[in-house]
């Protein structure tokens, strides 16, 4: 969920299997794609050293697997602020490439000199280089058996365990946990899990209540995405919402397909209605990312963007009159904003380091968050969530058994609101991005037993107070970074820390 998340921000997979189609909500990213590259268009103004680490396959296994087998985990260090009596600021790494989420997450970096703090990012287990059984890693489920929340938690901690005993020798520093979109939920279960070793977290974007039987309205953050257009005036949701029946009137023939091919500048022919529906599922994914990575400034994070690139969607579509060439036009600030594509390759991959594989594994068996549509409520096409046949199609996918409940009971009990057990965990939530549908929004009163504040961002995307300073940020980011400042100060102070931690 971050960005959450992000989160690319979401991802959508067309799952045709006679029953239907199925959304496959990818936290940070909306659109699953085939490349395991990750590529930059700009250099990092971060630095850090990668260092690997021997990790454990199953923490919780008494036999000869958890006994023997490891896996190679890749963690990105940064100590030019720390020393001795600092803290560890640990980002708890989601679904994609690790240096991905460095590279946009500065908000550690400009308040690592104040606190003399030491950066971790910890790699997720299954992606980018942390893979724990190389090419073969998703070959069979006696591989995938192990990407868990749980194993995954349990890496965290053995990286903290192994930071402070062995490599920085500081057994008793404090640590306090980062992460964005499902890096947010996994920021907020690290410190539900093992409160004895993360002494508060900063989760960003996160829709923890997103689970089955927790979300209103299932179509909310399709509601979210169709307020974003609404709000830049000159017709531009009416004109999505009237997009689709038009671009499946003009699939139904040969000259139609042609039409779409050129509007759409794609690099490939569509020769079949089939074809047609790679494009919709891009623009779907388009509108949702564009929400969820709508910036005040350009950025490269999932793709390379203009500031606010909803307003610049809606600026070229207002430009035509007729409804497609509107749309058309508009896609171009998403896929070409810099004009150096040629054409529309919808088999690409713009979101570079996400990992569709390891996300669609556990999107279908744990990590399930029911998303669907409404035109009565939103701007997009009727589609419905039933969940027995997502979990059917995704226990006949992947051969396992899927366990859409289990999460929202391990953290919150039978109806996944429980925090009561919890403490220090700052929640934040921006209210342009779609996953803020399942946010801590969704709780009245008090989220959790002591300290959780929470902090909705007024113009704020997908874990925008993660993302380094700018000029350009809203003020209720900079008010929301300050008051995630003034929390980890308190969580880290030698009064809230009173305990002791032997190795």
């Amino acid at each position: 969920m971050t960005y959450f998340m992000k989160e690319h921000y979401l991802i959508l997979v067309m799952m045709l299997m006679g029953v239907g189609c199925f959304r496959v909500p990818h936290l940070m990213g909306h659109l699953l794609h085939r490349s395991p590259t990750t590529s930059y268009s700009s250099p990092s103004p971060y630095s850090w050293e990668t260092i690997t680490v021997n990790q454990t396959l199953d923490h919780f296994s008494f036999g000869e697997v958890g006994k023997t087998a490891t896996f190679t985990q890749r963690l990105l260090v940064n100590e030019t602020f720390w020393f001795p009596g600092g803290p560890i600021f640990f980002y708890t790494g989601n679904e994609g490439d690790i240096e991905m989420f460095a590279r946009n997450t500065g908000f550690m970096f400009d308040i690592a000199p104040k606190f003399n703090a030491c950066i971790v990012f910890a790699e997720h287990r299954y992606y980018g280089q942390s893979l724990p059984f190389g090419n073969a890693s998703f070959a069979s489920p006696d591989k995938t058996k192990y990407l868990t929340v749980e194993q995954a938690l349990a890496d965290y901690a053995h990286n903290l365990i192994w930071l402070k005993s062995s490599y920085l020798k500081v057994p008793e520093t404090p640590v306090i946990a980062f992460g964005g979109s499902y890096g947010g939920m996994l920021a907020a279960w690290f410190r539900l899990k093992y409160p004895s070793m993360v002494d508060g977290a900063i989760a960003a974007s996160a829709p923890l209540w997103m689970f089955p039987g927790m979300m209103k309205d299932c179509t909310s953050p399709y509601q979210v995405i169709t307020g974003v257009f609404r709000n830049q005036g000159n017709d531009c949701n009416t004109k999505v919402s009237a997009s689709w029946k038009k671009i499946n009137s003009l699939a139904i023939s040969g000259q139609g397909r042609k039409k779409l091919q050129v509007l759409f500048k794609t690099c490939k022919p569509f020769q079949t209605v089939s074809d047609v529906s790679k494009l919709l599922s891009w623009l779907d994914s388009m509108y949702f990312d564009m929400a969820m990575v709508n910036y005040p400034y350009p950025t490269s994070f999932l793709a390379d963007l203009p500031a606010w690139p909803v307003s610049r969607f809606c600026g070229a579509a207002a430009k035509q009159s007729d409804t497609l060439t509107a749309i058309a036009a508009g896609s171009q600030i998403y896929f070409n904003y810099t004009g150096t594509s040629k054409c529309l390759d919808l088999d690409s991959d713009p979101d570079g380091g996400l990992g569709m594989t390891a996300w669609d594994v556990q999107a279908c068996l744990q990590m399930i968050l029911p998303i669907c549509s409404d035109p009565a409520k939103d701007m997009f096409p009727k589609e419905p969530f039933d969940l027995k046949s997502y979990v059917q199609y995704c226990e006949n996918q992947w051969k396992s058994v899927a366990q859409p409940y289990w999460l929202k009971y391990t953290f919150g009990g039978i109806y996944g609101f429980n925090f009561k057990s919890a403490s220090q965990i700052f929640f934040s939530d921006g209210n342009l991005d779609p996953w803020s549908a399942g946010g801590v929004q969704q709780v009245d009163g008090e989220v959790c037993g002591y300290d959780c504040p929470k902090f909705l961002i007024k113009d704020g995307a997908h874990h925008l107070d993660l993302r380094g300073s700018n000029e350009n940020d809203p003020s209720s980011v900079i008010e929301a970074r300050y008051t995630e400042i003034e929390a980890i100060s308190r969580w880290i102070s030698p009064l809230a820390r009173q305990r002791k931690v032997d190795f």
